[in-house]
């Protein structure tokens, strides 16, 4: 079919949700959204369709933004596809999974139960108390769109925003005070030049994604439970990664992931 208007959330979270257990692509041509509202509803359609969200267990979320003053992205993401990762043998090799990049990323964990009301006095930059430990974290992108990152954004906003997987570091204490817009980072990809420097991370700290999305995920009235994991945005990022590439992104003072695609 071709999208002369705009295209049912919830048809295109049931197509998403067809085609994230199939591994077949969809054609950007046959769908269209009106705006941001709508692909989060069909984001909403997709995650309930894939059981991301199960009252009581805990849950995988991706969260982040460019700046402090502007909207934070968001989306719930598939348990089975995180994997805490000691070694390239114990967790670290994704080569089971269809990845076009990979970003360099700080994960939280949650301390305890996060009710809607408790999330609604929250404010952005104040929520550390509410984080149990953090690790070094690899995102992996991947696509249920046959362009991939070429994809009108709002489509890949819907495709819980071009997620593949999430590998986890050790889990180590929250560095509270922390300098974090100089903090030094660097992804390597293979044989490639490192991607290195200071700073990176959009809101220069990770977080202040903390309130947001706790917000977000307690907007439907349940509860997020301890021990959920949210990745807080890329440091850095590289894509077009052939299969096989060993991928190390590091946080000097911090730790480092090992993973291979």
């Amino acid at each position: 079919m071709n999208a002369t208007s705009s295209s049912s959330p919830t048809a295109l979270g049931d197509a998403l949700a067809q085609a994230w257990q199939s591994d077949q692509l969809l054609d950007a041509a046959d769908w269209s959204l009106p705006d941001e509202a709508a692909a989060y509803a069909a984001q909403a359609v997709l995650a309930t369709r894939m059981d991301w969200l199960a009252p009581g267990r805990p849950q995988v979320w991706k969260v982040g933004g460019s700046s402090r003053d502007g909207a934070l992205g968001s989306s719930p993401l598939p348990p089975l596809r995180t994997r805490e990762v000691r070694g390239l043998r114990n967790g670290g090799d994704f080569s089971d999974l269809t990845l076009i990049g990979a970003e360099a990323e700080i994960a939280l964990r949650l301390s305890e139960d996060v009710t809607p009301e408790m999330a609604a006095a929250l404010v952005p930059g104040q929520a550390e108390h509410l984080i149990a430990a953090m690790c070094v974290a690899v995102e992996w992108l991947g696509s249920r769109w046959k362009d991939g990152l070429a994809t009108d954004h709002l489509l890949r906003l819907a495709d819980a925003q071009t997620h593949g997987a999430l590998a986890l570091g050790p889990w180590q204490a929250w560095k509270a005070g922390h300098d974090w817009a100089n903090q030094p980072c660097e992804l390597l990809v293979g044989d490639q030049p490192p991607m290195g420097g200071v700073g990176g991370h959009g809101l220069n700290d990770p977080a202040w994604v903390m309130a947001g999305w706790l917000k977000t995920a307690t907007s439907t009235g349940s509860t997020v439970p301890a021990g959920s994991v949210v990745t807080t945005g890329s440091w850095r990022v590289a894509t077009k990664i052939a299969q096989g590439t060993t991928v190390v992104a590091r946080y000097a003072g911090i730790g480092e992931v090992t993973v291979r695609c």
